[in-house]
């Protein structure tokens, strides 16, 4: 469960110091658009949107309704539904911002990489045109079969802890995103065969990024070090973590009516999770210099 107070608490420490940066970002990008300040401060327009991720409703008008029943007090004055609609759409580079930031200062010597689909339709509506989000989904084909949609890319250390991400569209292999993901960091990355390229391999060892995958079954076996054996085969925790953002946190969903709302929505249920998840998926690691 989650508690308003301490989720606003969290978010509002942040804006503090990033609230005026944003607002100078905003009028710098859109001279030529009037930008007006809402009666919802910008930490409560974000709370809001996280607290719908955490609260196990499908329906955010629902939610909204009773919001207004029985937390209205905990605002100065809440806006109609689709008012607010229209605000967290419209700061959802504000909600990237705040999850951007969680990530930081989370980094390992161990880290998990996966990738999973974000379907923006059912298979069956494939073939219909979706004008919506045409402009970054794409048919892509994952583990479960084909999708129509993008696909959101995570890094995860043994806490359990999202310490990057990116989103692609849906035909964009797993491999070109791991460049991104591990931009800055050394480390030891742990995936599955969908990482498998000697030349990515290559790249990485020069900036202190070591790839270890299992090999694919027409290849030569290699035998492994105990220690990224064990690690290897913890690689589910990862999978783990997206099941939590799925079926906790509504990260996938069929009802965005705008790239605004398909990306507000997702940022909103990492954020979510990186703030409301108190057991997270960790991993015990395995010294490599205890087990030769």
């Amino acid at each position: 469960m989650y508690d308003f107070t301490e989720i606003f608490c969290s978010v509002d420490d942040f804006f503090k110091k990033f609230e005026p940066i944003y607002w100078q970002f905003l009028k710098q990008e859109k001279k030529r658009q009037r930008i007006r300040q809402a009666t919802l401060s910008l930490s409560e327009i974000v709370t809001i949107s996280i607290c719908y991720k955490a609260s196990q409703m499908h329906n955010f008008k629902a939610f909204f309704q009773l919001l207004c029943q029985y937390e209205s007090r905990l605002f100065k004055e809440l806006p109609c539904y689709k008012n607010i609609l229209t605000l967290i759409n419209q700061h959802q580079l504000a909600i990237h911002a705040l999850h951007y930031a969680l990530n930081q200062h989370k980094e390992d010597s161990y880290l998990w990489i996966d990738s999973t689909p974000l379907p923006v339709c059912k298979n069956k509506r494939i073939p219909k045109e979706h004008h919506a989000l045409d402009d970054i989904a794409s048919r892509g084909k994952s583990s479960m079969g084909w999708f129509y949609g993008c696909k959101l890319h995570l890094l995860m250390n043994h806490q359990g802890e999202i310490v990057n991400s990116d989103i692609s569209n849906g035909h964009i292999a797993d491999i070109r995103k791991v460049e991104k993901l591990v931009d800055g960091l050394s480390a030891r990355v742990y995936g599955d065969r969908g990482y498998i390229s000697q030349a990515l391999k290559e790249t990485l060892k020069e900036q202190g990024i070591d790839l270890i995958t299992y090999p694919r079954k027409n290849m030569k076996v290699m035998l492994l070090p105990f220690s990224d054996e064990f690690h290897l085969r913890q690689r589910k925790r990862i999978e783990t973590l997206i099941g939590l953002l799925k079926e906790k946190y509504h990260l996938v969903t069929g009802k965005h009516r705008s790239i605004a709302g398909f990306l507000s929505g997702v940022f909103s249920s990492l954020c979510a999770y990186q703030l409301c998840q108190k057991n997270k998926p960790q991993i015990h690691v395995v010294n490599s210099l205890a087990y030769p």
